[in-house]
């Protein structure tokens, strides 16, 4: 009896992947595809209505010459590098978390972990991402090349060279972000995920792991459900890395204020990546501020920019204070008040930023007249947002809430900037007007942190 051989059945991936996509995905594929098409004529809509006219408004503003001049020295040239080597550090930052290929679940567990390969099975996401990030690079390219050109600081050829930049830097970008996505799976020898991933895309998309995109999956669902309920802590929860440095440092007792201030600096020794970042920002906000006042010619709305990187490295350093106004209900377990407590979690933040601002005021003096009240004005401003708690029942719709949340950061960059302008200009006045604002802002604060305390007493 002769048995009869036995037939491999070879399949066709590309067939295989278009019927699963049938079965699986079946109309939300296209309809991923339509809201994407939205999202793209919704940004470039809003570009031409709102972001072109105020760009090229302000830039019609200031001295042209002396914008053009800057744009072409060391110093503009160098800020252009910064800024790009801050985006793609960011989205190398966001790729732990929420990489730029994110299947939806059904399609993670039946297809990605079939035996078929994984590049193909989940380039079509790879390549909504890339087309997202040179669109939008194009778009912001576009916008500041086109202002720039009809403020006449700059010829025509500069919008063209401004919206290819864009173009590859949102390129280049979305390849970090892979190649941070796939480094966030502490699977693999990070040895062989080294930087030649970023030119290698189908090893990068093959290197790709079925848990890694499970978590990052996860992760997108907990990052929309918090900005839909508003809930910031969820958000930040899912965003904390595992502590891997100074673990076997312990905090020295004492009393209650220094116990809570050496917490705060063994938090920031624990998360390195909080105390660096923090660092990285108020740099970059501290030098650009140091060069707008230094400038008298300087536009006033770089000293407005130039708050705003000095917000968020200041809030990177207070992570005791968000903690402390997420657990505002529970019981002080070491005797201190809220008021104490929250002074006691601003000393390690307001220090690192008295000594930024200090080495920045070593080469504009006037920047060390301006850092008292400044460093008021990010403590107040961080009580305001830490202790803002939940938002009111009136405010439903997107914008309202968005415009809620960025308050606090809107306060500090219109009234840090009102405040450097009077410190560069010598008005006396206007100084005094803005050192009432700046109290005004940290009487908000400590109002904030009592009725959020006497809140959840009642």
């Amino acid at each position: 009896m002769t048995q009869e051989p036995s037939t491999a059945i070879e399949i066709d991936d590309a067939e295989w992947l278009g019927q699963a996509d049938w079965v699986v995905g079946g109309e939300a594929a296209k309809q991923a595809r339509k809201q994407g098409l939205y999202a793209g004529y919704v940004l470039l809509l809003f570009s031409g209505v709102y972001g072109f006219p105020v760009l090229q408004a302000v830039f019609r503003t200031n001295d042209t010459g002396w914008l053009r001049d800057q744009l072409a020295s060391p110093i503009g040239v160098t800020g252009v590098v910064v800024a790009v080597g801050a985006i793609l550090g960011a989205a190398y930052w966001a790729g732990r978390f929420r990489g730029p290929v994110v299947p939806p679940l059904p399609w993670i567990d039946l297809v990605v972990t079939a035996p078929v390969d994984r590049a193909r099975a989940v380039r079509r996401w790879w390549r909504y991402a890339v087309v997202g990030g040179a669109f939008v690079g194009g778009v912001v390219g576009l916008v500041v090349g086109s202002g720039l050109a009809f403020a006449q600081v700059t010829g025509v050829v500069a919008l063209v060279v401004a919206t290819v930049l864009g173009v590859v830097v949102g390129l280049v970008g979305a390849r970090v972000w892979l190649w941070a996505q796939v480094r966030s799976w502490p699977g693999p020898d990070h040895a062989t995920t080294g930087p030649s991933l970023l030119w290698r895309l189908p090893d990068s998309l093959r290197a790709l792991h079925a848990e890694s995109l499970r978590a990052h999956s996860a992760n997108t669902s907990t990052l929309a459900g918090s900005a839909l309920t508003g809930n910031l802590r969820t958000a930040r929860l899912s965003l904390t890395r595992p502590i891997t440095h100074a673990r076997a440092v312990r905090l020295r007792p004492g009393g209650p204020f220094a116990v809570l201030v050496r917490r705060d600096v063994l938090g920031l020794r624990r998360q390195r990546v909080d105390l660096v970042a923090g660092a990285g920002f108020a740099v970059m906000g501290a030098a650009v501020l140091t060069w707008g006042m230094a400038q008298p010619a300087a536009p006033s709305f770089a000293l407005g920019l130039a708050m705003l990187p000095l917000y968020l490295g200041f809030g990177s350093w207070t992570e005791g204070l968000r903690l402390q106004a997420d657990n505002i209900g529970s019981p002080a377990l070491i005797g201190t008040g809220p008021l104490e407590e929250a002074a006691a979690h601003l000393i390690a933040p307001t220090g690192l930023a008295a000594v930024v601002l200090g080495v920045a005021g070593a080469f504009a003096p006037v920047v060390w007249a301006a850092a008292l009240p400044m460093l008021a004005l990010l403590a107040g401003g961080h009580l305001l947002a830490a202790f803002r708690g939940d938002p009111p029942a009136t405010i439903v719709s997107p914008q309202s809430r968005l415009f809620w949340y960025a308050m606090p950061s809107v306060s500090v960059v219109l009234v840090g900037a009102l405040l450097a302008q009077a410190y560069r200009t010598g008005a006396s006045g206007l100084a005094v007007f803005c050192t009432a604002l700046v109290a005004a802002v940290a009487a908000g604060g400590v109002s904030r942190v009592r009725r959020l305390t006497y809140r959840h007493r009642a």
